[in-house]
């Protein structure tokens, strides 16, 4: 067989359906659209999961809140006081647990809680132990082992935290001291800085009263001069006064003078006519 001979096999391959050639091929005239409306239109289709405006289907249906871990591991508790049912030296597994009717299934996982007390050495093997009851069942004598390995790391957090509660006093105490000490290093540290911060104010006061003696003087050399000044200006206004009343009293002199003068040649004239009459009675 060549690859020009091959061919694809029967059915596998159809027609293409030709729209919109007439109603003889099917799908004529409206093109299998319908009677027109906007699905029947090119370009822009009504959004997915719309409904013509009503609620739609996604929102009427109910709704469920919160998230599901479909990875969980779900086990069967069983509390450590029930354990006291099995004799000293058993062994307990997830066997003999549904044969005491402790636990429905033997295939499920199971956990040993440590509510309540044991008394019985007992070897337990189950998938988890919670660590308090792992730590009660060694105190009792016995032994207890998980088949499983531990994923989640929450137990062992909260053993540290049971830890960490009981080493929590002497860390208190510690503390405190410490606590103390840098209270006591603090308020050496307060008392110097309230030194300093006097030392710094008394240096300022005297600074400040420097500064005020200084400005104290200078106010009192800029008076002085204030007053120099004053004394020079009266000085220089005295002389003026002065040369101005020397010069009023030299126009009045003059004044004076020429006064003088005409009350003179008045006087000589009057006389002159009365000698003149005299010399011609004479004559007469």
């Amino acid at each position: 067989m060549q690859a020009h001979e091959l061919k694809p096999a029967r059915g596998s391959k159809q027609n293409r359906t030709r729209i919109g050639r007439g109603n003889s091929a099917g799908t004529g005239t409206y093109s299998g659209r319908g009677l027109g409306g906007q699905k029947s239109r090119s370009g822009r289709k009504p959004r997915r999961h719309f409904e013509g405006g009503q609620t739609r289907l996604m929102r009427r249906l109910p709704r469920r809140r919160g998230f599901v871990n479909h990875f969980r591991i779900e086990y069967q508790p069983v509390n450590l006081r029930d354990l006291e049912r099995f004799d000293d030296g058993a062994e307990v597994t997830n066997e003999t647990l549904k044969e005491a009717g402790l636990i429905d299934s033997a295939k499920k996982p199971v956990k040993i809680l440590a509510t309540g007390q044991i008394t019985r050495k007992l070897t337990v093997r189950v998938e988890r132990l919670s660590l308090a009851a792992m730590e009660k069942i060694e105190a009792a004598g016995g032994t207890a082992q998980e088949t499983t390995e531990r994923k989640v790391r929450s137990e062992r957090r909260g053993a540290a935290k049971r830890k960490r509660r009981k080493a929590k006093p002497a860390e208190a105490e510690k503390g405190a001291d410490e606590t103390e000490g840098k209270k006591g290093a603090g308020k050496a540290k307060a008392q110097k800085g309230e030194a300093k911060a006097e030392a710094e104010k008394g240096a300022g006061e005297t600074e400040g009263k420097k500064g005020a003696g200084k400005a104290k003087a200078q106010k009192g050399e800029a008076k002085a001069e204030a007053e120099k000044g004053a004394d020079e200006t009266e000085g220089k206004k005295g002389a003026g006064k002065g040369k101005a009343q020397k010069g009023e009293a030299r126009p009045r002199a003059e004044k004076g003078g020429a006064e003088t003068e005409d009350r003179a040649d008045e006087t000589a004239t009057a006389d002159k006519p009365e000698a003149a009459k005299d010399s011609e009675g004479d004559g007469e």
